[in-house]
């Protein structure tokens, strides 16, 4: 898996160190064909400097870099809204977000994007610091200040630097299932939910609902599971359960339920046989082609075309398939 990350002068050392740190720590624990390979992207090959004064060596530049990419990562940098590169850059930029499987915004990277024309029609997380700008200049987009995490497609953003570390958990999860993902969290001394974000500590009394909710739903996976079920199953008023589900989830109830249904989804298409209407039955969803909608929206492949490219011994990115616990190729036990 390749995948570049775009830094440029006054570029924020917390996008750069989180991304490199979650993608070397997964390379612990896959076998050198499946590791991670990241390069870092400028404007120009050299030093440049981030914005807490550490400087940093950027290999290429953007006219030498010729390797195609499976995902693109473009980071945040200060004073970003008052930032233009050039036009050649921001065509590049366009030409590889068009090329790549995914894309990814850490920070106010967001801007960037925007100014080659990536952004418009999409829904991009921003800090509330830098909603107002986004919004302004890139009127097209959907700014969402409310959400830490957002996919639209496949394009991913992230509010804030330290955000990043779960934008780039997501796409671990993404390649090699949640659990690989949390695990790899977990040696970095984080947590993660299904998206990718940090779940809240249970020990300040706030994740109890939205883990008492998620074992709820893995547990009737294949009921309608309306609002009102799932808050007589923590036993809070509907009024109540979606204000809490809101503030400490950071999603709707309802795209929460989703992404688990799709998680078991993929679970039943990558072990058995069952037609695709069973597995849908199986996980709550309408029919087969509901199903089909949810998997195209979230994941951009059907449910088809994941059991084919697991089988084939790949995973939904082009990825050799993921590694049980028992194949000593991948070590999930090492410790950091």
């Amino acid at each position: 898996m390749k995948i570049a990350i775009v830094v440029l002068d006054g570029v924020q050392a917390l996008d750069i160190a989180g991304a490199l740190d979650v993608f070397a720590e997964a390379n612990k624990c896959l076998r050198a064909a499946c590791q991670y390979q990241v390069s870092l992207i400028g404007e120009r090959a050299g030093p440049i400097a981030c914005s807490n004064s550490m400087q940093l060596s950027v290999p290429f530049d953007y006219t030498a870099f010729r390797t195609s990419v499976d995902v693109l990562l473009v980071t945040g940098r200060a004073h970003a809204s008052n930032c233009r590169p050039k036009r050649d850059f921001l065509d590049w930029l366009r030409d590889r977000a068009l090329q790549s499987k995914r894309i990814g915004s850490i920070c106010n990277g967001a801007f960037l994007l925007g100014q080659a024309g990536v952004l418009n029609g999409r829904e991009v997380s921003a800090s509330w610091a830098d909603a107002s700008s986004l919004a302004r200049e890139f009127p097209l987009a959907r700014i969402r200040p409310d959400r830490v995490l957002i996919r639209d497609g496949n394009l991913v953003s992230c509010a804030g630097a330290t955000a990043g570390w779960h934008l780039c958990l997501s796409q671990v999860a993404d390649d090699w299932g949640h659990e690989f993902a949390a695990r790899i969290a977990t040696r970095l001394g984080m947590d993660m939910d299904q998206e990718g974000r940090p779940y809240i500590d249970p020990a300040a009394g706030k994740s109890t609902l939205i883990e008492k909710v998620q074992r709820y739903v893995n547990e009737h996976i294949a009921d309608e599971l309306s609002i009102e079920q799932l808050a007589s199953a923590v036993s809070v008023s509907r009024r109540s359960f979606s204000r809490l589900f809101a503030k400490h989830a950071q999603t709707t109830p309802s795209a929460f339920v989703e992404e688990l249904r799709v998680d078991a989804a993929r679970k039943i298409l990558g072990e058995t046989d069952d037609p695709l209407k069973t597995v849908a039955f199986k996980c709550g969803f309408h029919n087969a082609t509901h199903m089909r909608m949810v998997f195209l929206r979230r994941i951009n492949v059907t449910p088809m075309q994941y059991r084919q490219q697991k089988r084939s011994g790949q995973s939904v990115h082009g990825m050799p398939r993921r590694m049980h616990r028992t194949d000593r190729s991948i070590d999930f036990e090492a410790t950091a």
